[in-house]
């Protein structure tokens, strides 16, 4: 059985196109989710600069990816509360995740990447969520234990939490898979490529199958959207899909702007999830 949160990790590991890397760079920094005036400081938690270590090296003090580093840390730990029910999404996790990203990572921390993965994608939405219809007058409603779920932040502490978590991250691979096909460009060929690269980071038999079946697919928003069980995951799936196009072609354009209408998203989550990406 394909194990998706793993899938999700490796997809955002590799990168789907060359602005991947790029736009979870900007995403981590000061102008997304890890500064002051970030989703961070709106929910009341101040960041914690804590030092960390990417490829070896101490990044406290560099500019971007380390700061951002560590007030994820911060925040990711106030969000779970600590504890033996930590998700693999904690500090380690996020780190692994843009570790890898930045050339760093491997098997050993597949599993880590793969929670990691879910946790920045919930991160960005809720921050999209909140930041279209809070203003600094009114005051943060907390995340809820269903909210941290749904976002990767906190462990599932039953089966049936571990199968939503789970199809979380299923719709999320289908969504990029689904977005990768809009402007007719990938076929098994390029897919086969791609998988041939995910093997190296230990991608199963039954993953590989998976993600073959779904290039397969026909393209289909309207049904991937039917699926999506609340907003807040519907933002998290729009971000994923930024991440696996560039969005420089008509049909891509054209494609995303339907998906946001499939989802119910307002013009206002869009422009926030955007920004954090550093999109225009």
């Amino acid at each position: 059985m394909a194990n998706t949160q793993d899938l999700l990790g490796a997809l955002l590991r590799r990168g789907m196109t060359d602005s991947s890397t790029r736009r979870i760079d900007h995403s981590l920094g000061d102008n997304g989710i890890g500064g002051l005036g970030g989703m961070l400081e709106q929910l009341g938690m101040a960041p914690a600069r804590e030092p960390v270590t990417v490829q070896g090296r101490e990044a406290t003090n560099a500019p971007g990816i380390g700061d951002s580093l560590g007030g994820l840390g911060g925040i990711v730990k106030s969000m779970l509360g600590g504890g033996s029910q930590a998700s693999p999404a904690a500090a380690g996790g996020l780190g692994a995740l843009v570790g890898s990203i930045l050339g760093g990572g491997g098997k050993s921390a597949k599993g880590a990447i793969g929670g990691a993965a879910l946790a920045l994608l919930g991160s960005i939405a809720l921050k999209a969520l909140r930041g279209s219809t809070t203003s600094s007058a009114q005051q943060t409603p907390q995340i809820d234990p269903a909210e941290k779920l749904w976002a990767g932040l906190r462990a599932p502490e039953t089966a049936e939490e571990k199968q939503q978590v789970e199809s979380v991250a299923n719709l999320t691979v289908q969504a990029m898979l689904n977005a990768a096909k809009a402007d007719g460009r990938i076929d098994e060929d390029e897919m086969q490529k791609v998988v041939g690269e995910l093997q190296e980071d230990g991608i199963t038999q039954a993953e590989r199958d998976y993600l073959l079946a779904e290039v397969r697919k026909p393209l289909n928003t309207k049904e991937l959207a039917r699926a999506v069980p609340n907003r807040q995951v519907a933002a998290q799936i729009y971000a994923a899909s930024l991440l696996a196009i560039e969005v420089d072609t008509p049909a891509e354009k054209t494609y995303m702007r339907q998906l946001a209408s499939d989802l119910q998203l307002d013009d206002r989550v869009i422009g926030q999830i955007h920004a954090t990406l550093g999109m225009t």
